[in-house]
């Protein structure tokens, strides 16, 4: 069980925290490190164990406040699984869509956003203003096409 971790994402998470007069607590600095080792998109659960195993005694509830924290600072994206739930991703904030494997539950960033030419008059004609949008797919990776 070690406190000592260090890596690019958390030190990213550090200087949101910091910009914003927040403290970068052991348990927040966990779920960053328990993120960023995972290349697959993680439950709540899954994340909860991983910070038990590096510090202990942890509760679910710190948890969740984390992630919805983190999530609102741009730290980490939820995004959705094949079944309907929802895990978590480490994010730095930028704008980028996601594709999901259904297999692995590996998370595969793409910075192409079909969004950008996409005619928004027929929105604005219903006095709708776009401010965000989210694009997820669902698929296999590569690895899981080859073991198939």
């Amino acid at each position: 069980m070690t406190k000592d971790f260090e890596c690019m994402q958390e030190s990213y998470a550090k200087e949101v925290l910091r910009e914003k007069g927040l403290k970068s607590t052991t348990q927040r600095l966990a779920v960053v490190h328990i993120l960023h080792m995972s290349e697959k998109l993680l439950s709540i659960g899954e994340i909860h164990g991983g910070v038990k195993d590096m510090l202990g005694n942890t509760g679910l509830a710190t948890i969740y406040r984390t992630l919805e924290m983190f999530e609102d600072l741009g730290i980490v994206k939820r995004l959705h699984f094949p079944d309907g739930g929802h895990g978590y991703a480490f994010s730095q904030g930028e704008h980028v869509h996601h594709m999901v494997c259904v297999d692995c539950r590996g998370v595969f960033d793409f910075s192409e956003c079909p969004a950008e030419n996409f005619d928004y008059a027929s929105v604005e004609k219903q006095g709708f203003r776009v401010k965000d949008h989210f694009i997820q797919l669902f698929g296999q990776c590569g690895k899981c096409v080859e073991a198939a």
